[in-house]
């Protein structure tokens, strides 16, 4: 056999499945014609499949006469991933801690009391615009007094050497500030003392 006549009849062969093809195709369509036309479904529209002349295939959703039903899974959606918008980031906004300042102002620092029944005041007031609801009074490192005034009455005190300080607190017991330590010096008269 020649190459020529090897050719031609591949060209036949060819030529042949291409007219069954279209025939089956044609009885096909004639059929869809012929049958009852059902409504697609409401859940999942029919989408056809056409293959053109030139071998490019073409999806529609109006039937024609050539065309192959395209099965769709009926989970099967279109899902578009909304866009990640960053959240506005929050303007940080410092919050001015009040600034509690507290001083002594009676007895002054290294003052000498005389009274023989132990009894004198301390007296404390707030230096800042912000007030504190209370102060606190720690006499010789322990907290003795608690008021909302600064002026704490003390009574019965032995003689001696005694270290205080004043503290500003909130109404929990939180310590918002605090004086220096102070030392104060409490006399009182001997009875071995002779008067004489």
């Amino acid at each position: 056999m020649t190459h020529l006549t090897k050719r031609a009849l591949q060209l036949l062969s060819l030529s042949s499945c291409c007219l069954l093809l279209s025939t089956q195709s044609a009885l096909a369509w004639q059929d869809a014609q012929n049958a009852p036309e059902q409504p697609p479904a409401k859940s999942a529209p029919q989408i056809y499949k056409v293959v053109n002349e030139d071998g490019s295939v073409t999806y529609t959703d109006t039937p024609p006469p050539n065309a192959d039903i395209v099965e769709l899974d009926v989970k099967t959606r279109n899902v578009v991933s909304a866009m990640k918008v960053p959240k506005p980031q929050k303007s940080k906004i410092t919050k001015k801690m009040p600034d509690y300042s507290v001083s002594i102002t009676s007895p002054a620092p290294e003052a000498t009391i005389r009274n023989n029944a132990g009894d004198f005041v301390i007296k404390a007031s707030q230096n800042s615009a912000s007030k504190a609801p209370l102060y606190r009074l720690v006499f010789d490192g322990a907290p003795i007094q608690r008021n909302s005034s600064g002026i704490f009455k003390l009574e019965g005190i032995n003689r001696g050497a005694h270290d205080y300080k004043v503290e500003l607190t909130n109404n929990t017991g939180k310590t918002l500030a605090s004086s220096p330590i102070q030392t104060l010096y409490l006399h009182q008269a001997s009875v071995f003392i002779n008067n004489n």
